[in-house]
């Protein structure tokens, strides 16, 4: 039987781009007065978590050509990193005034000042950007998590109590929609596997979005997710699930290459109209054509760990890899066991 939990720890999450949390888009450099290379140091520097060395070449490149507003937002995604919320507040709004309608940038306003502990501030630029494109899943689940923390500055209890009935209301109706979307025979191999909110493991100084526990049989959605839409959830809960039915502490680049390709369709068939930026990126790269997205997978996994194998048991399904238990080569690969999976 497949058990749920809202369980809850608190903890801050880095919303900005980072490859441990997901198949996130690869920062872009902006060309301008002979900056096009300091800025590509920033943004390799921010990519990295390296943000001291980000803010750096940003801000050298600020100095050359201050009319480059795209550089503020970078320069403010570096303070978030540093956790200088004053000046990340202050980049982001500079840029927002050439800029006032990037729903992007006001959520990334919104987390600064929610980070800061200015939650009324926070509110109103998550307001503006669901305002600007309703279906944004982050800015309608940023205004209810921020509606939490203003109602436990009054009554930590109700909203201790209010947030964990709606994380279990919205994991069951997310396991709902996985359990429609997958087969019966899948979701039976899945039978003991418990699924939760929690905390998560860090990967380059973010948390996974979602993960599996082999020693634990578990899954785990990040708590930054409970006020998700179920089906933006359900979609990390499918990709998880590829992990979770082979019941073994492996992952190659296929097994993540598959994982992805069924979130991904599952996506693309149900998100009914929602926006999530991590799936929405995923299905572009899918929908350009299914080797893209496939490509993306694995320059991230590779980055994440070097030493990643191209094939694991049941990856691919034609079970022609010839599983080594000695952890020796197999198919010219080495096979590593992890503790988690995302």
């Amino acid at each position: 039987m497949i058990t749920i939990s809202p369980a809850l720890h608190t903890k801050t999450y880095n919303i900005y781009n980072n490859p441990a949390s997901g198949l996130s888009k690869p920062m872009q450099s902006f060309k301008g007065n002979d900056t096009s290379d300091i800025v590509s140091q920033g943004d390799k520097a921010l990519n990295e978590n390296n943000f001291s060395k980000a803010l750096e070449a940003y801000q050298q490149a600020n100095k050359l050509n201050p009319d480059d507003i795209n550089i503020y937002r970078k320069m403010a995604k570096a303070n978030f990193g540093l956790k200088d919320y004053a000046s990340a507040e202050n980049n982001f709004s500079v840029y927002l005034e050439k800029k006032p309608e990037d729903v992007d940038c006001l959520i990334e306003l919104g987390e600064t000042q929610r980070q800061a502990g200015f939650y009324q501030k926070a509110l109103s630029n998550f307001e503006k950007a669901h305002n600007i494109d309703k279906s944004n899943d982050l800015a309608q689940r940023s205004i209810l998590e921020t509606k939490n923390n203003i109602l436990a500055i009054y009554s930590p209890e109700r909203a201790k109590v209010e947030k964990m009935a709606y994380a279990s209301n919205n994991l069951r109706e997310a396991l709902n929609m996985t359990v429609q979307y997958l087969t019966p025979a899948f979701m039976k191999d899945m039978q003991d596997v418990s699924i939760s909110f929690g905390e998560t493991a860090q990967m380059g100084g973010t948390s996974n979005i979602a993960q599996y526990e082999n020693y634990k049989n578990a899954i785990t959605i990040s708590n930054s997710y409970i006020y998700a839409a179920p089906q933006v959830i359900a979609a990390y809960l499918t990709h998880e699930s590829i992990h979770a039915k082979d019941k073994d502490p492996y992952t190659s680049i296929r097994e993540e290459q598959d994982a992805y390709e069924v979130a991904t369709k599952f996506w693309i068939n149900h998100s009914n109209g929602v926006s999530d930026p991590e799936m929405d990126y995923a299905k572009d790269l899918y929908l350009k054509s299914p080797a893209a997205l496939s490509s993306r997978v694995e320059e991230i996994y590779t980055l994440r760990d070097p030493s990643i194998a191209k094939t694991s048991p049941n990856h691919p399904p034609e079970k022609k890899f010839h599983f080594n238990t000695s952890k020796k080569k197999a198919a010219s690969q080495s096979i590593k066991e992890y503790n988690v999976i995302a």
